[in-house]
This record gives structure tokens, sequence and C-alpha cells, in this order.
């Protein structure tokens, strides 16, 4: 109970505001986890280890949209009074960027953000030298496809979605789906994000002096694997 402190007087909603920042901090926790341990095998081409790993953080995902919108409940002039004033960014804003780069995305320019002390540069900094899902999965597809490594990209993983028939093509298949759904899975949410943001603060600065809205916007159309997009145009 001592970590849900409102450090506002009288604003209702500050509770809800806390304790639904604070859940997604403890998933985004183990999303970090789960990448990890899915980049690990994918880096040992060990494809059928990670399909558990993402499928579980997949769920996670759908989990964290339905609390999203739990925030749309809250009162517009009563969110201005501590959303605004609100002294730093919290670990969900962090970890975003974080699950970013251990996917295989992200844009580093992030990690030197104003409103990021020392500290927190350091560990996003050091995030995003880390191997990634996507570098795992295109080594484990490269390895199990025997394409040499200026192979198109799309050629192979077209090869791979039209011929699964063993079981190393069968979980590699399902891996690439999965990251299919982390990838629509993190686009709904920044959009969702935009709208929830738009709807109780408008274009005023986020939390910690963030931008708001008008960092969220930038980010609506970023996609994480094009080319498990692109590959659908040409099966």
């Amino acid at each position: 109970m001592k970590l849900q402190i409102p450090l506002t007087d009288d604003a209702p909603d500050e509770l809800l505001f806390i304790v639904v920042h604070q859940s997604y901090e403890l998933w985004f926790k183990v999303m970090v986890d789960e990448l990890k341990r899915a980049a690990s095998v994918l880096h040992d081409n060990e494809p059928w280890r990670a399909v558990s790993h993402l499928r579980r953080m997949v769920e996670i995902e759908e989990l964290l949209l339905t609390h999203l919108r739990l925030l749309d409940t809250m009162s517009p002039k009563d969110s201005w009074s501590f959303v605004i004033p609100r002294p730093r960014v919290g670990l969900s804003v962090l970890s975003v960027p974080c699950i970013e780069f251990l996917s295989g995305g992200g844009r580093k320019a992030c990690a030197d953000f104003e409103f990021f002390d020392d500290e927190q540069r350091e560990w996003l900094r050091a995030i995003s030298e880390m191997p990634s899902v996507w570098a795992g999965f295109e080594h484990s597809l490269r390895v199990t496809m025997g394409a040499a490594s200026d192979e198109d990209l799309i050629d192979v993983v077209r090869a791979l979605y039209l011929s699964h028939t063993d079981a190393a093509r069968t979980a590699l298949h399902a891996v690439a789906e999965l990251l299919m759904d982390h990838d629509e899975n993190l686009a709904v949410w920044r959009h969702q994000h935009m709208l929830m943001a738009g709807r109780q603060i408008g274009r005023r600065p986020g939390t910690g002096g963030s931008e708001g809205m008008a960092y969220l916007d930038t980010t609506l159309n970023q996609r994480l694997y094009p080319a498990l997009w692109e590959v659908r145009s040409v099966l």
C-alpha cells in the first residue's frame, strides 16, 4: 500500500493512474525478460525454445491493452492536476524503448532524451547493444534455410512461409507469426496511448516534461519488422 501514495491533494483519479502505471512496470519487466530469453535461444539456433517466451509476451501485451483503456475513465479536468506536474517519468516510459531495442527496433536517439537522468540514459544505451530477437531470428532463419548472408531477406522469409514442413522450419514460422503479433500489438498500443493522452491532457507536455502527444504522433507508423509485413505482398 505504501507504493500507491498520491502526490496531489483532492485528485480522485490519481490512484488509478498510479496503479495502472505500476502494473505496467511489473508486466514490462516480465516482457523484457522474455525477450532476452527468446533472443538468446534464437541466436543459439533453437527457435522451438523461443516460441513459449514470445507467446507469453504476446499474452501480456493483450492484457496491457485492456489496462490502457482503464485510463480513459479518468476525468480530463482531474488528470491535469496530477499528470502534467509529475516530476519524473516512470519505468513504463523507460521500458517501451527497452522493449523496442530488444525486439530489434527502436531509435537509439531516445536514450538521449532530456527528461531521462544519466543513470537511465546509460541503462538504455546498454540495452540497445544487447542481442535482439530480430537479429536472432534472422540468424536462425538463414542457418535453417541454408541462405547466404547476402541473400535478400524477403526471399528467405518467403521461402520459409512457402515451405515449413520440418520441425525447425515449423518453429521458425511460429516465431515469425508471434513477432507479427508483437509488432501489431505495439502498433495498437501506440495508437491507443496517443488517443488516451490526447483525451486526457490534449497537446500539453506530458509526465516529467515529456513532449506528450507531439512525440506520440511520431511513433504511430513505426514497425519493428518491415520484412515480415512486406513478404505478404509476394506470397
